[in-house]
């Protein structure tokens, strides 16, 4: 009996041990999990902490392309004249991003698009999921966006300072002024030309520009472009002594504070666009001819009947057909009158005049914008003939001011300047201009004798404001367009253009106006010529400009000396009905 007692107890036992064995090697195991796992959690925490830091603090604060820090320098106001301001600085705040610590892109990209509904969802969400540490979201956002998005309290998404130009004048002075990008560098117009200066200096940056008179002329080219169905229109106003331009208006134009429509708005055509002048230019010839010697006020020339040159044959508009005067050449507007004057002095003596005029000379004013004249490959006796009245060669509008310019100016040809001339350097620019002049003082008033009489009894007459002495010459100008040419019934294209200035016995101010492709409209018979059209424009324009540049009205008789006293001379007022050239 006691045998199987003893054999019971030893089994128990030794099953006690093994039991006890096994628990001790189970919480064995459990001790090294809990002990892995915990290492493994540590190593987990600390990458994820190491990480936190290298992203939000090393990377962020060495990645080029973030902000935060950046300290703005406020670029330069740009005022006209008077101190007015065309274009400042604002300080406003932007949206950016860190995708790298965006925590969930999708939500993000959820909350941000419904915010910019007018933001590229798929786009946003790709930039959102990249690998960046800086991205734009929206530019200058306004206060009510601003306080939208902290609210919101994306994880990663922040509000940045940022500055923006503006404009409050909007499009008055777009193509002068120019524009900048967004990120604030100039990129036209003033602001691209002196883009580091405005940048880095402080102060003001004065134009030359009167916004009242920019006003005035652009209010005015607007009317005109409505009026007469035009396609565009261009005028600038410079001071002939100064060579300081207070206005310049290009249509079509845009508002410097939002993005252009086409890039036609953005075309400045005074300074980049170049055309045939027409007629304006027989001024010119005229006076090459007065200088040389080869006429004289009272010299005649045969009218009667057509010039060819090559396959064409010149014509005049509504022509004399009769011998003229070299006065009754420019008030007619004779083409043919034009040839046989050049003829006298030839092409060689003129092609030296137009170099001397700056007319086939890089134009020099500050803007980027900047057209080059288009001159015959052949200077020789047909190019000759063609140029005398206007054709044949192609420059921006502001060659042909600055060239009347020097010739009414007593031969003293002005740098055109957008820059404010101070009054204590004003002596010394004007004395610079007349170190070598152009043409002789007598040459110079005879020229504005004969273009006071255009404006008198020729094709200016609807600009022939009283008190100011108006001068002036008219041109209109086919367009060479399609394949049959000037002028023909297929391509009835035109360019109409004004030229001059006030007042005629002592020059103060000259200007330019041009319109591309007017039509006839109610109230001038069916023509679309230049004396119907871009003439009244610049009555109005000086009838509201003069008094605003100090020019005082003068009522006293007036006298034309140089051109008097020829028996000969029929300066008979022409008709309304004929549509002046």
């Amino acid at each position: 009996m006691q045998q199987p007692k003893v054999f019971i107890k030893s089994l128990w036992y030794r099953l006690s041990g093994w039991r006890f064995s096994q628990h001790q090697q189970l919480l064995q195991t459990a001790r090294q999990r809990t002990l892995s796992t915990t290492a493994i959690a540590c190593v987990a925490f600390i990458t994820i902490a190491v990480r936190l830091v290298d992203v939000m603090i090393i990377r962020t604060s060495a990645c080029p392309t973030c902000y935060q820090q950046q300290e703005y320098h406020l670029r330069q106001n740009i005022t006209d004249r008077n101190g007015i301001i065309l274009a400042t600085q604002l300080i406003t705040a932007s949206v950016y991003a860190n995708p790298k610590v965006i925590i969930n892109a999708k939500e993000a990209a959820d909350k941000l698009h419904k915010l910019f509904p007018h933001l590229k969802y798929d786009a946003l969400l790709q930039k959102l999921k990249s690998n960046q540490g800086f991205i734009w979201i929206e530019r200058h956002v306004s206060p009510k966006m601003q306080d939208i998005v902290h609210s919101m309290g994306i994880p990663g998404v922040y509000l940045q300072q940022d500055q923006k130009r503006v404009y409050p004048h909007g499009q008055l002075a777009c193509h002068v002024i120019g524009r900048c990008d967004i990120d604030g560098y100039g990129i036209s117009g003033i602001e691209q030309a002196f883009d580091q200066e405005l940048s880095t200096k402080e102060g003001e940056f004065k134009l030359s520009l009167d916004i009242r008179v920019q006003h005035a002329v652009h209010n005015e080219l607007v009317e005109a472009v409505a009026k007469f169905r035009a396609v565009a229109a261009n005028a600038t106003v410079m001071n002939v002594k100064t060579g300081e331009i207070v206005a310049m208006v290009s249509l079509p134009d845009y508002d410097s504070n939002r993005q252009m429509k086409n890039l036609e708005c953005g075309f400045n055509r005074n300074t980049l666009g170049v055309y045939e002048q027409g007629s304006t230019f027989k001024v010119i010839n005229a006076a090459i001819a007065l200088e040389t010697g080869v006429v004289n006020p009272h010299t005649i020339v045969d009218a009667t009947n057509p010039v060819h040159i090559g396959r064409f044959k010149i014509t005049d508009f509504k022509g004399e057909n009769r011998p003229l005067t070299i006065v009754e050449a420019l008030v007619h507007s004779s083409n043919i009158a034009a040839i046989k004057i050049a003829q006298k002095f030839g092409p060689d003596v003129q092609r030296h005049f137009l170099s001397l005029f700056g007319v086939t000379q890089p134009l020099s004013l500050e803007v980027p914008e900047l057209g080059k004249s288009m001159l015959p490959k052949l200077w020789r006796e047909t190019a000759m003939m063609s140029v005398s009245f206007g054709y044949g060669i192609a420059v921006t509008p502001l060659h042909s001011l600055c060239a009347i310019a020097a010739i009414v100016n007593n031969g003293s040809k002005p740098l055109p300047t957008l820059r404010f001339v101070a009054e204590e350097n004003r002596e010394a620019r004007i004395k610079s201009f007349s170190q070598a002049p152009c043409v002789s003082e007598k040459t110079s008033k005879i020229i504005r004798q004969i273009m006071r009489m255009v404006v008198v009894k020729g094709t200016a007459k609807k600009a022939n404001v009283d008190g100011y002495h108006v001068f002036a010459k008219t041109g209109t100008a086919y367009q060479n367009k399609g394949k049959f040419g000037y002028g023909s019934d297929a391509n009835r294209h035109r360019t109409t253009s004004f030229i001059g200035g006030f007042p005629a016995n002592d020059p103060q101010y000259v200007m330019i106006i041009m319109l591309d492709d007017p039509q006839p409209v109610e109230g001038t018979y069916g023509y679309a010529t230049a004396g119907w059209n871009v003439t009244p424009t610049a009555g109005k324009i000086i009838e509201r400009i003069a008094p605003m540049l100090g020019v005082h009205s003068n009522f006293d008789d007036e006298v034309y000396s140089e051109i008097e006293g020829n028996n000969n001379m029929r300066l008979t007022a022409l008709k309304e009905e004929s549509g002046d050239h």
